[in-house]
């Protein structure tokens, strides 16, 4: 017999014993832990988590408060016609015993009042800008200003009457007040301080009662403001209150002059850079209003001077050397796109004849043909009347192949694909696409931190040149507010800009493509003729509108420098809207791409008038036989959700045989629905 091992081994024992166990917890064991205390475990560090981020979040916006000791800025501007801003001025000298001085410089006009730092309440230069009616002044002066400050008079308040109907009769804000708010809105706004004038002429038994509605009337339209009616309380919330970051305007920086002076076609601006980004010799400033300049040379003033001259103008873009940039000479750069083809689709349906014979039916449409013939050329419907949006009216002698042989068809505007490098404009090669802003907008900025020459709240003097005696007339008029802002670079490049907007609800007419407005993008106003088209879902293509009747979004696309995201844009129907306060439509900024794909429909319809099951002979959509070849391979729909397909003609007056993909109804409308790709009209950029 073979021998076994001597030995005999048997599994170990995984466990330890309770000694052991013992001797590794130093004499105590370790209890089990329940699931429920897993769970508590796990929501505290789930606690702590969220805790750290919305300390990491407070960190952020503590960040993005500006706190600076450069001179901080009040816009006052009346909301009502009582308002007296000359009276509040003068209580304001009062107060802090300021003595009216001469007006020797930009900055001691009458519409600024300067306060000195003293130490005690006042520990920031202030400066106070007042400012009349004029919605161009008050928008500029907002642009740069870190606190905004509506006055409201309550004078004539009819207090006799007032617990009867209390908004009647409190005359607060005015018609045009309610459209400088939306103006204001549209823009962006700062901190506020709402201030409540004339409280005293109201009697004391009728006061209270008037300051509860007035505040009520700030809180309801600036909420969150702060809200006084005498000097004191005003002087001590400007102080408290921090200025509040604003990006669209800090990403460029900006400055409200201090003096200007001009000598032999250079105009020299001094004052203190604000924002959260520098300024370079070699970038290009705007004058709201006015143009793009050139920077000659900037010197720093203060403690340590230095002077920063700008490169040459071979090492600059030539973009920047050339101001005017003139795309082209005509005047219409985008005319007809010619070229279109339609799609060639062969026809994979084979149906058997019907035993209708059609030469009689041929004849008697030839009357009633010949009626269309005289009486179509007068009579038209009315777009109500119409069947569709886009359908298209036309005379019988009219060859369709001819006169729409730029449009093509497609199966769904949704879904089917249009390349966007195709059928684009003869002069697209001249103009700038930027199809990635956002990545190319924080490497400019990037590259802006490295280069910059002066820091945010350092105090300079620029000086612009080839600037014509003509702009500084309009720059030296008493009492105007300008605003000088950096460009950032690829800003003077044009491009095709598409705004998403909505007409306002205070506009009520209608807006109609190609017709021209007055914008303003950011710190830049000029004259744009855009066009307007419909914003899909789930789809990158647009449909082209001629009007817009409702407040919903849709994207206007026009000509225009190159600006960069995150800008409000405002639409003007014209300078006198502008002026007036009638704002159009509000948006901001999405993209500057010139591969945008928008497209026109139009739609042709006919009517059955032969129904045979699925086949139908349809009339009134063509006139000839060679119209209904050439639009054969195009899908036809219909009004009641029907599709089908053009077999062939049938005669010579314009009758066709169609085969559907279910019974056709007689009270039915056959549409046959055509697509052009079209871009904005390029006109010369009026500031």
């Amino acid at each position: 017999m073979p021998k076994g091992h001597p030995s005999q081994r048997n599994k170990a024992f995984k466990g330890d014993s309770k000694r052991r166990a013992k001797q590794k917890s130093e004499g105590k064991l370790k209890k089990k832990i329940k699931k429920q205390e897993i769970k508590q475990t796990k929501s505290k560090d789930a606690q702590q988590e969220i805790q750290i981020e919305k300390q990491a979040k407070n960190q952020e916006q503590k960040v993005k408060v500006v706190k600076t000791v450069n001179t901080k800025l009040i816009a006052m501007f009346p909301m009502n016609q009582q308002a007296n801003l000359a009276a509040l001025k003068f209580q304001l000298m009062q107060h802090l015993n300021i003595q009216s001085v001469g007006i020797s410089s930009y900055c001691t006009q009458d519409c600024f009042l300067n306060v000195e730092a003293n130490g005690k309440l006042v520990k920031q230069p202030l400066r106070f800008i007042f400012l009349d009616r004029n919605p161009e002044q008050i928008l500029d002066a907002c642009k740069v200003a870190d606190i905004v400050c509506p006055v409201l008079s309550c004078r004539d308040c009819n207090t006799n009457t007032i617990s009867l109907d209390p908004h009647s009769n409190a005359n607060a804000f005015d018609e045009q007040g309610y459209k400088l708010l939306s103006n204001l809105r549209a823009q962006g706004l700062v901190q506020q301080v709402c201030y409540i004038q004339d409280l005293d002429e109201i009697g004391q038994s009728k006061k209270n009662v008037v300051k509860k509605l007035f505040t009520r009337y700030f809180e309801s339209e600036f909420p969150g403001s702060h809200i006084v009616d005498d000097c004191s309380t005003l002087m001590r919330s400007v102080v408290v209150l921090h200025e509040q970051a604003v990006e669209w305007r800090d990403t460029r920086g900006y400055m409200l002059p201090d003096d200007l002076a001009y000598v032999n076609g250079e105009l020299s601006i001094t004052g203190t850079w604000r924002g959260q980004n520098g300024l370079s010799a070699d970038q290009l400033v705007h004058i709201t209003g006015v143009d793009d300049f050139q920077i000659a040379r900037i010197e720093l003033l203060g403690m340590i001077e230095q002077v920063f001259e700008s490169a040459q103008p071979e090492s600059l873009d030539p973009i920047c050397r050339d101001k005017k940039h003139d795309i082209g000479d005509c005047d219409d750069l985008l005319k007809d796109i010619a070229g279109m083809q339609l799609q060639e689709e062969e026809e994979q349906m084979i149906e058997q004849e019907s035993d209708v014979s059609y030469e009689d039916l041929d004849k008697e449409f030839e009357e009633e043909a010949q009626k269309k013939r005289e009486q179509f050329e007068i009579v038209h419907r009315d777009a109500e009347d119409l069947d569709y949006e886009d359908e298209v009216e036309y005379g019988v002698e009219v060859k369709l192949r001819e006169r729409y042989d730029q449009y093509q068809g497609l199966k769904n505007i949704r879904t089917s694909e249009f390349d966007p490098l195709t059928f684009l404009p003869d002069e697209a090669e001249k103009i700038y696409n930027f199809r990635f802003l956002k990545k190319i907008k924080s490497d400019v900025l990037e590259e802006m931190k490295q280069s910059e020459q002066i820091k945010p709240g350092q105090r300079i003097k620029i000086t612009l040149k080839n600037v014509p005696e003509l702009i500084v007339q309009r720059l030296t008029q008493p009492n105007k507010i300008y605003v000088i802002s950096g460009l950032l670079k690829h800003e003077r490049k044009m491009t095709q800009m598409h705004v998403r907007f909505h007409r306002h609800q205070m506009h009520n007419c209608v807006l109609k493509s190609k017709h021209q407005v007055f914008a303003q993008i950011g710190f830049r106003r000029a004259h744009i003729n855009p066009i307007y088209s419909r914003i899909l879902n789930n789809c990158s293509k647009t449909k082209y509108v001629k009007e817009i009747k409702d407040d919903t979004f849709y994207l206007a696309s026009f000509y225009f420098y190159n600006s960069f995201p995150q800008q409000p844009v405002i639409f003007w129907q014209n300078d006198f809207d502008f002026r007036g306060g009638e704002i159009m439509g509000v948006g901001d900024i999405q993209r500057c791409d010139t591969f945008q794909v928008i497209l026109k429909r139009i739609v042709l319809t006919g009517y059955p008038v032969k129904i045979n099951k699925r086949k139908a002979v349809i009339r009134m959509m063509f006139f000839n036989p060679d119209d209904i070849k050439f639009f054969k391979p195009i899908e036809l729909s219909t009004k009641l959700g029907l599709r089908g397909n053009i077999l062939e003609p049938l005669g010579t007056h314009g009758l066709m045989k169609c085969m559907f993909n279910n019974f056709v109804k007689p009270n039915d409308v056959i549409s046959l629905q055509l697509y052009k790709r079209v871009h904005p009209k390029f006109v010369n950029i009026q500031i």
